[in-house]
């Protein structure tokens, strides 16, 4: 039997997506729907409440002390990540200095989303 390339599975449910709908589309709505999308407002910085912000300082401090690999998520005009080690925090300068192999970029507070430690 020949697997379908279109098929994904969204937890129990084997969906085809929009795939199932193009047949039932004039192209003219076709066209319109692209169109639509393309002219959608880019997305926007999500917001962290009270306790997503205090378990992000925990994951931070416990990263920076233990130097090990983590990935960070973060907003630089849309959503970005990158994976390395802790290098340093500055409370003064309000940032996070992540070595990345040998280069060191710096994040600020305000764009962090969210780190996930990975050793």
């Amino acid at each position: 039997m020949k697997k379908n390339q279109h098929l994904t599975v969204k937890g129990d449910v084997m969906d085809r997506g929009q795939l199932k709908w193009g047949a039932l589309m004039l192209p003219e709505h076709v066209r319109m729907l692209r169109e639509w999308r393309a002219d959608e407002p880019s997305m926007q910085k999500p917001q962290l409440d009270e306790e997503e912000l205090g378990l992000l300082q925990e994951e931070i401090g416990l990263a920076h002390h233990r130097q090990c690999m983590a990935e960070l998520r973060y907003w630089d005009g849309g959503p970005a990540s990158v994976s390395g080690v802790v290098a340093s925090i500055g409370l003064a300068s309000r940032t996070v200095q992540v070595l990345s192999g040998t280069e060191a970029i710096h994040i600020a507070f305000g764009d962090l989303l969210g780190v996930r430690l990975l050793d």
